[in-house]
């Protein structure tokens, strides 16, 4: 019997349906055009957007940049057929244009993370005493005369943190259905500078609790109009094979507006309580403007095909994901909470720490105001920092290759906990100064806890990426990832009221110091199991 005469080409054709997986499949609709009005693309599903946000949530986000620890992003054009030298956007950029947006990225984290250094160490703090009726110019007071502050401090820092929270994923939505000439981000980012400088100097010249905390939460929402566009933008503008050059960029941006912002807020809180505000609202509202006028300039948004927001999926980030595949995911979110937790518990408090803890009883020989002094040793731990933080991103990528290549995650585990030992080491000799005196000497602390937090990033975040229940949603994981921070502020501004004040007839502000020690060393455990 014969067999039927197959067409070649046509009758040996497979079955595409069968043959290919859903990658390859989704791979092929992206390069198919059937409407070039594209729906928008949620960034609270992209992984670089993510990533991006972490890293500039880090403790110390240029030690974290120096490792090569990608995130799976299924979208990425080097799994595909597509060029990528072109940008999500659809744009080519030039060698130019590139340079622009190196320079773009760098300066808009430089502008918006400094004033908000400025308020969360100085600012904010000050502005608590003297609406609670203590002159941190020049009271002379006893060293735990300032705890009654703590519980006003937390929770404003707590409310905020929260609120945060909310506010992203809001921002994020709308910023992602905007539909204008000028683009997506441009409008958000310069209107969330606008309104960030507002209303910090509207902070800068209130006195009532209620109303500080009240301003603080819209100040969130403003931040987050500058914040959460600016991550998105790195994913949208930035074709695939600069991506890693512009977020080390970025980074640096992050890292140089943190030194920034302690140095001009310590050496500003000496010249008056509102001029760290005045400062802080001048970054704000340069921001914004800045950073549009270095950019390439974004393009129009108005033919993307208009969709409704569902806010259960934008939400969907704060739930984090579930099931036995995500435990080691979870613990490190858990060590990742509790190592923030620390953090805070001296950043938070730490002008007052100086003030109170240091300079409370300092005899007053000139009429120069306790803020000078005080404001000097907060420029110089910021500077510490900052050297410390060099120096974990002068080594950090050799320690994190050497432990990925040769010993394992099993051992890279272990030296992420020793970095939690490095850090208990740098809290115990910041306590043993502010006891015994010699405040330069507190540089000693900031400078093993920025060598010792940058470690941390460095070695924990591959672990997070190796840990990801799910690849093809490491975009939503790593948004629920990076909630360790704010969660991790709260946490740890409403753990240092209750501390002190338990404690307000003994330690004081001291008490801090034990607390944190503490928190790090759950860090570490959870890091181990």
């Amino acid at each position: 019997m014969l067999e039927p005469y197959i067409r070649p080409g046509i009758d040996d054709r497979p079955d595409y349906e069968k043959a290919l997986s859903p990658e390859d499949k989704a791979a092929v609709a992206r390069l198919a055009i059937e409407d070039r009005r594209l729906p928008p693309e949620a960034s609270s599903e992209q992984p670089g957007a993510q990533a991006a946000r972490l890293t500039a949530d880090g403790a110390v986000p240029v030690a974290a940049a120096a490792v090569d620890a990608a995130v799976p992003d299924y979208s990425s054009s080097f799994l595909d057929m597509r060029d990528p030298m072109v940008s999500a956007d659809g744009q080519r950029p030039s060698s130019l244009d590139v340079t622009r947006l190196k320079w773009g990225f760098a300066a808009a984290a430089t502008l918006t993370t400094a004033p908000w250094v400025m308020l969360n160490l100085v600012g904010i703090p000050n502005q608590v005493a003297r609406a609670c009726g203590l002159d941190t110019a020049f009271a002379i007071l006893a060293k735990n005369a300032g705890c009654v502050l703590v519980v006003p401090l937390a929770a404003i820092i707590a409310l905020g943190a929260i609120a945060s929270m909310m506010f992203m994923p809001f921002v994020a939505a709308w910023s992602d259905h905007t539909s204008l000439a000028i683009g997506r981000r441009t409008p958000w980012l310069v209107a969330g500078g606008v309104l960030a400088a507002l209303v910090t100097l509207v902070l800068g010249s209130l006195n009532n609790i209620v109303v500080l905390a009240v301003l603080w939460v819209v100040l969130q929402f403003a931040y987050a109009m500058v914040s959460a566009p600016l991550v998105a933008a790195i994913a949208e503008r930035v074709p695939d094979k600069f991506r890693d050059t512009v977020e080390r960029w970025h980074a640096m941006g992050v890292l140089v507006g943190q030194v920034s912002g302690g140095v001009i807020g310590g050496m500003s809180i000496a010249f008056g309580a509102s001029t760290p505000f005045a400062c802080a609202a001048v970054l704000f509202a340069v921001s914004g403007v800045a950073t549009v006028l270095v950019w390439p300039r974004e393009p129009s948004s108005v033919e993307q095909r208009h969709s409704r927001i569902d806010w259960n999926e934008e939400y969907a980030v704060l739930r984090g994901p579930r099931g036995d595949k995500a435990r080691p995911f979870l613990r490190l979110f858990a060590s990742r909470l509790f190592m923030m937790a620390a953090v805070s518990l001296t950043g938070v408090f730490l002008w007052y720490i100086v003030r109170f803890a240091v300079y409370g009883d300092e005899p007053q020989l000139t009429s120069a105001p306790l803020t000078l002094p005080s404001g000097t040793l907060i420029m110089l731990l910021s500077i510490a920092s900052f050297a410390g933080a060099a120096l974990a991103s002068a080594c950090a990528g050799a320690i994190a290759d050497k432990f990925l290549k040769g010993l394992g995650s099993r051992n890279l585990r272990i030296a992420a906990a020793l970095t939690c030992v490095l850090y208990i080491l740098g809290l115990l000799a910041g306590m043993a100064i502010v006891l015994i005196g010699g405040e330069k000497s507190l540089m000693i602390f900031s400078l093993v806890a920025g060598f010792a937090l940058g470690l941390y990033d460095v070695l924990v975040q591959p672990l997070a990426v190796e840990a990801l229940p799910d690849s093809h949603t490491a975009g939503r994981d790593f948004g629920f990832y990076a909630l360790a921070k704010p969660l991790g502020l709260a946490l740890g501004a409403v753990l240092g009221a209750v501390v002190v004040i338990a404690f307000i007839s003994s330690l004081g502000y001291i008490a801090l110091f034990p607390a944190a020690i503490v928190c790090t060393a759950i860090a570490a455990l959870l890091l181990c199991k």
